[in-house]
């Protein structure tokens, strides 16, 4: 987007200056105005004048700030309550762009409100900030303008954004214990090696005695980490950078796409999460009335697995051609057979919909479930292996100490 300067003076009279990206010069005296500035100057800023934002997002990678989804879905349900309550959609944009405290979001709703003004679509409008609004947000929101049923679409948008949320976070609070746990085995661990039993080390090279095999183990793996500790931390960095730029190769991605889905645990609780956010999109889509090919096309891109992907793009290609769609999933291998026999009977009675919101809400149910059965089984299988690992430490530390007790009596 272009980038424009600006003079402006405030309520207290003080002038401030600066750069501001926008899609054009209206958008930014709309914005400024609606919060009360005056406006002494606005003038965009040529290729030559500076380094614009565009450049600075190709050279460094760096993209606009994005706004978490549950901070979408929130504006969403309210601006589908609104319009409700029958609020032309531009008043109600102006009022929730009001109600929003992240700055991010409240500047984007009131330049997509400007070009609303301007005659062009919500929808449209709505492209200029892929940030905050994705391809399924605006392809929805185009089908409501559409068939005049916008107010349904952002309830129905709304409805979905929050599951996706509400299943998010499910996945994450059943994953926050263990995690946690690991963190303290480690500190705990790590400081036992570095402070206690170095310590202990000088002490039994005082005595000069003949040490138990566990003991020598145990004082090695504590000399090699308290001396090389950096080159361990190095090699694990290395490691994980080589690793993330590694999966982000076409056959690493591939190969990491399998092993998330056909991991021995984690693997199905992957597929499922997958699953579950390919049914409940999609039916999502075609009931707001996106056309199927168009669908497919924003479903590929959310379910975060190439393999999936690539399933569900040879699904669409079939699909033009005259297939079905539960035809070309099943012969990937990819999809489970229940999905693929409700998926054909849903085709097959014209519910599709329907029954991909059905299998939708099954797989999340089954994703609680599985996350709460692996947590469970997770929890007490840590903790004895912490307590083993110190059990270790101290039979290591208390032998040596008897040995020395018994020679001294």
């Amino acid at each position: 987007m272009p980038l424009f300067a600006y003079k402006i003076i405030d309520a207290n009279g003080k002038e401030k200056k600066g750069t501001i990206e926008s899609p054009n010069k209206a958008a930014v005296k709309t914005k400024f105005l609606s919060e009360g500035y005056y406006i002494t100057e606005i003038s965009e800023k040529s290729q030559a004048q500076g380094f614009s934002f565009d450049f600075l997002r190709k050279m460094f990678s760096f993209g606009a700030k994005k706004v978490p989804l549950d901070e979408v879905a929130s504006m969403t349900r309210l601006l589908a309550t609104l319009q409700k309550a029958k609020i032309p959609l531009v008043e109600a944009i102006d009022a929730v762009a009001q109600q929003q405290e992240n700055p991010v979001m409240k500047d984007a709703l009131i330049i997509i409100k400007g070009k609303m003004n301007e005659g062009y679509s919500f929808s449209k409008s709505a492209r200029e900030f892929p940030n905050i609004f994705d391809d399924l947000f605006c392809n929805m929101i185009a089908a409501g303008e559409e068939s005049g049923a916008t107010d349904k679409v952002l309830m129905r948008l709304a409805g979905f954004m929050e599951s996706q949320v509400d299943l998010k976070n499910k996945v994450k609070s059943a994953m926050t214990y263990p995690i946690v746990l690991m963190i303290v085995a480690v500190l705990v661990v790590g400081v036992l090696f570095t402070v206690v039993i170095p310590k202990l080390s000088k002490m039994f090279e005082d005595v000069k005695m003949s040490l138990p095999l566990q003991t020598k183990i145990l004082l090695w793996l504590s000399g090699f980490i308290g001396s090389w500790w950096w080159l361990i931390a190095l090699a694990i960095f290395g490691g994980v950078v080589a690793f993330n730029k590694y999966i982000k190769t076409p056959k690493g991605e591939i190969w990491w796409s399998r092993v998330k889905i056909n991991a021995p645990v984690l693997g199905r609780v992957n597929r499922q999460v997958a699953i579950s956010r390919f049914a409940q999109t999609l039916s999502t889509l075609l009931h707001s009335g996106v056309p199927i090919l168009n669908a497919l096309d924003i479903v590929k891109k959310i379910i975060d697995n190439k393999i999936l992907e690539n399933a569900v793009g040879v699904a669409r290609e079939n699909i033009k051609e005259g297939e079905s769609i539960a035809v070309p999933l099943k012969r990937s291998g990819e999809f489970p057979p229940i999905v693929i026999q409700m998926i054909a009977i849903g085709e097959q009675s014209g519910e599709l919909e329907e029954m991909l919101e059905t299998l939708a809400n099954s797989y999340e149910k089954e994703v609680t479930y599985t996350m709460e059965k692996l947590t469970s089984m997770l929890e007490p299988m840590m903790i004895v292996a912490l307590a083993g690992v110190i059990g270790f430490i101290v039979f290591s530390v208390v032998m040596p100490i008897l040995q020395l007790n018994d020679a001294v009596g």
